[in-house]
């Protein structure tokens, strides 16, 4: 009895180091590169925005501990006619900090919501 709990405590505490090992790997800080844009159009008309967001990111493979955010917004107030809204981005990360370990490479993060408000005063205005 007394060789199966060395044994299972023994188990127990191999595996937290080799829990600790996993996660500090894990855990190496990545490169991050975010783009948050808005685009927005409140007016009179009832056609769609006809819309482009055309983002491109890209980052060494052996990136990391750098961090990077680009942001943007396009809104248009106003009028009853037909609205366009294009952007064009390209984000691009190099280098590292030096760090060693861990599979670098880049986490990617997009926010880029389109929004149409339809309000129909605009079809009052002069």
């Amino acid at each position: 009895m007394r060789l199966k709990a060395l044994t299972l405590s023994f188990l127990a505490v191999s595996g937290l180091f080799s829990m600790g090992d996993f996660l500090s790997n894990w855990a190496t800080a990545k490169c991050v590169q975010a783009d948050v844009s808005v685009q927005y159009n409140i007016s009179g008309s009832k056609e769609p925005t006809n819309r482009s967001n055309d983002v491109d990111m890209e980052s060494d493979p052996s990136c990391r501990g750098n961090a990077s955010v680009t942001t943007g917004v396009q809104g248009n107030v106003g009028g009853n006619g037909p609205v366009e809204q294009h952007r064009t981005v390209r984000h691009r990360q190099r280098g590292s900090d030096g760090n060693s370990g861990g599979n670098g490479g880049a986490v990617q993060i997009r926010s880029n919501p389109g929004i149409d408000v339809y309000n129909p005063a605009e079809n009052w205005r002069d």
